[in-house]
């Protein structure tokens, strides 16, 4: 059986696609280790639990940092070039394989020539398509790897068009490893939100949940409006960062509730409590119109209906498996009212179709693929 090295430039709690990656793998009796910038303890915990190996390089700051310096990002990319590059040499048993998590892992490594003596994997979660570097980077190295994996069918499409690999792109979704307990978001809330605990839960409200960053370029106005018209057991609820957004949201709806940014995958005690998903990117660049968050799969593992804007990432999975709303660019409130209501109305049926999507991926079995047939 293969040894698999991950590398990691980011921290895992924020990473929920590398944390099904790395569990899958230590699942299926692949020897596992993770080199990677910070693991906080519930992560140490759950890697010691199952025998994964891991490295800690101790530059968590780098990552949790609000503003970086031009000096603390060059003193990090040196470290992390040294001490990856230390683990990489010493693969001399020819029965390992690298698994690079983006191109960010591998950009510091440019022009080293380790990459001739290893076997790689390339996982790719973005497009890249604003960054010539990265793609520079990318174009540098995929000619080379053993599989190139991105994070949906669309993403493989432009991959294979724009770098020509050897084989098309394997398609891993950003699906979580598995889903915690439902029946332990009562206890979570206690424990962490005891004020949040009455109305969430006891009260059997209808959560309205928007996770993610709570920032100008995504405006959620004309929702909470739509919300502030409804009954009062309909509560919205935001639980990500504030860049400065929250207290005109708080004028609009003043039932609304925040919860800040909770590490992945406690994260889902709160996501297992909704009633409707909302997803929502601005149509910037093809990494955000062929978006492949993993609050798609994290809404449609409990359940959860889905309303989100109109792009094709998002539009492509509630047509095909009926499991959400698609709202127009006009962003209307009387409009978004109507699909609350709809969904709330219908809920069987689009709960119904949200876990058929669930369903309709096995990464396990992608994995296994993947490394059978190196």
């Amino acid at each position: 059986m293969k040894k698999i090295l991950i590398i990691h430039k980011n921290i895992i709690e924020n990473e929920p696609p590398t944390q099904m990656v790395i569990q899958h793998l230590a699942d299926l009796g692949y020897g596992v280790r993770v080199i990677t910038l910070g693991l906080n303890d519930y992560w140490k915990e759950d890697f010691g639990k199952k025998g994964i190996e891991y490295k800690d390089l101790g530059l968590r700051e780098f990552v949790t940092s609000k503003k970086r310096s031009f000096f603390a990002k060059i003193k990090t990319w040196l470290q992390y070039r040294k001490e990856v590059l230390k683990e990489l040499s010493g693969l001399n048993d020819g029965n390992s394989v690298v698994w690079f998590v983006d191109a960010d892992s591998i950009a510091p490594l440019l022009f080293s020539k380790v990459f001739n003596k290893i076997d790689y994997i390339l996982h790719i979660l973005e497009l890249y398509d604003h960054s010539s570097f990265y793609r520079f980077v990318l174009n540098k190295y995929i000619k080379t790897t053993k599989r190139l994996i991105v994070c949906e069918e669309n993403r493989a499409a432009i991959f294979n068009v724009w770098f020509k690999p050897e084989k098309y792109p394997a398609v891993l979704a950003n699906k979580p490893y598995k889903l915690l307990d439902t029946a332990q978001s009562g206890n979570f809330l206690n424990e962490n939100y005891p004020e949040l605990y009455n109305i969430l839960v006891k009260d059997s409200s209808k959560v309205i949940l928007y996770q993610g960053v709570i920032s100008p370029d995504r405006d959620l106005s004309f929702i909470l409006k739509a919300i502030n018209e409804m009954p009062e057991d309909f509560i919205p609820v935001l639980m990500g960062r504030d860049y400065n957004m929250l207290a005109r949201y708080k004028e609009i709806c003043p039932r609304l509730i925040h919860i800040s940014f909770i590490p992945a995958p406690q994260h889902l005690y709160i996501t297992a409590l909704a009633r409707i998903g909302i997803l929502m990117y601005d149509p910037i660049s093809l990494n955000q119109i062929f978006c492949a968050p993993n609050k798609i799969f994290e809404y449609s593992g409990y359940g959860i209906p889905m309303i989100g804007n109109n792009i094709p990432g998002l539009s492509f999975p509630f047509q095909k498996f009926g499991c959400g709303k698609i709202f127009s660019p006009a962003k209307d409130t009387a409009e978004m009212k109507k699909i609350i209501e709809e969904i709330d109305n219908n809920f069987e049926k689009y709960s119904h179709g949200a876990k058929v999507l669930f369903n309709s991926v096995d990464n396990k079995k992608m994995i296994r693929e993947i490394l059978e047939c190196l």
